[in-house]
């Protein structure tokens, strides 16, 4: 398996926290050593901080308490933790708020030892310490209903050197189409990264600052790229309602009646558990000018007001060492967000080879908006209120047309990452 190396990724952040908590007279003292773990989807993730908290108890007697809050929620109990100064000492969260900055600690001896991804390490402009580090990635992906291709005697790229073209995958899917009866050709994720995704491979920019620093503008290969997934949306090749109804394009894959679904590694082990009825497969994405994914992750951060900061920076040492790390990755079917580590796994280890193949090889462009976005934030702009994806799809139902959708989504840019709230 390839190991990861530097690039340049995007970051989409989760929730963890490590804070003491502890209640009673008897237990006062074992209260005070407890450490409090806020996160989401812990449960959904194989529990996989949990068996690593009950590892580092019974090595060090130091209780981690794992505190799984709705990811919805999560911002708002840190937020007023922070208010209270009753921090939990760790938080594993989708972003980092500019209200929190100064109350993290500087976790940079952490990232240098475990030799975190740079470009998902979080430094403070400021102060220049970091502030958050990575404790996973995900990566936009391919997936086949295996069945219905080679039931149309179709074939896929069976290494990277046979990527399709994206004319050559859209063929392919429609000639599956056509030979099995299959509902649709194609699902996609209604998702901001997956556009970006498909403008990367198109050869676009997607979003960018123009020279002078002034705007957010696009380019002409992002608009082909664009009114092409604007057109693929025809209700044969694909379902309209995923884009314009919210219908769930994980659950049509799953039912075998799609032949091809673009989402992302997370998906695997779901499929692995919950697919029965035919043999799906991983494969490489199409491109027309650059190979290029979006790259997402999760962050870790430490406060400095819980009730035992020095005990989360601890167990953090701890799970970052190599071994520790290597297994919490194992448990949960996390692509590592650290240099140079080698993971098992089992029955999807090709599936993830093939994940792995597109980070390594994809453009450095991948990771410019959500690393963009995340520096907003922290500098307290408000960051993309999810104006993109809702502007295609408004397209994709005829509300709307094609150009005024485009500034509405360049306003958005403009309001989130250039005036002050």
């Amino acid at each position: 398996m390839k190991k990861i190396v530097k690039f340049a990724l995007p970051m989409v952040l989760l929730a963890l926290t490590l804070g003491a908590c502890g209640s009673g007279s008897s237990s006062g003292s074992s209260a005070k050593k407890d450490v409090t773990f806020y996160l989401s989807g812990d449960t959904s993730e194989g529990g996989a901080y949990t068996k690593m908290a009950k590892k580092y108890e019974k090595e060090t007697g130091t209780r981690v308490r794992i505190t799984d809050v709705p990811y919805d929620d999560l911002k708002t109990k840190i937020d007023k933790s922070v208010q209270a100064k009753d921090e939990p000492d760790l938080a594993r969260v989708a972003g980092v708020s500019s209200t929190w900055t100064k109350d993290l600690q500087n976790l940079g001896s952490i990232a240098k030892s475990a030799k975190t991804i740079n470009s998902m390490t979080i430094t403070d402009s400021k102060t220049k310490q970091v502030v958050a580090i990575p404790s996973d990635l995900t990566t936009n992906g391919l997936f086949i209903n295996k069945t219905l291709f080679d039931k149309a005697g179709v074939k896929y790229p069976a290494s990277a050197k046979d990527i399709w073209t994206w004319d050559d995958f859209l063929a392919a899917v429609k000639k599956v189409q056509a030979s099995t009866g299959a509902k649709h050709g194609l699902v996609v994720d209604p998702s901001d990264q997956r556009l970006r995704t498909i403008t990367y491979q198109y050869g676009g920019k997607d979003f960018r600052l123009n020279k002078a620093g002034t705007s957010y503008v696009t380019d002409a290969n992002t608009k082909n790229a664009l009114k092409k997934f604007i057109s693929w949306n025809d209700n044969k090749l694909m379902p309209k309602t995923v884009w314009t109804s919210g219908e769930d394009p994980s659950s049509m894959f799953k039912s075998g009646q799609v032949a091809a679904y673009l989402s992302g590694s997370w998906q695997i082990t779901d499929f692995s558990k919950n697919i029965k009825d035919f043999k799906w497969a991983a494969t490489y994405m199409p491109y027309v000018k650059t190979r290029a994914t979006n790259l997402g992750g999760n962050f870790v951060i430490s406060f400095k007001n819980g009730k035992n900061p020095s005990g989360g920076m601890k167990f953090l040492k701890w799970l970052y060492k190599p071994a520790n790390y290597k297994q919490l990755c194992e448990y949960a079917g996390y692509i590592p967000a650290v240099e140079d580590l080698d993971i098992d796994y089992g029955s999807n280890q090709k599936a993830y080879d093939i994940m792995l193949n597109e980070i390594a090889n994809s453009s450095s462009i991948a990771g410019y908006q959500e690393t963009k976005g995340v520096e907003a934030v922290m500098k307290g702009y408000k960051g993309l209120s999810g104006s993109y994806k809702d502007e295609i799809a408004n397209v994709i139902s005829g509300q709307e047309s094609f150009n005024a959708a485009l500034k509405k989504i360049e306003q958005d840019y403009n309001d989130g990452f250039l005036n002050q709230k």
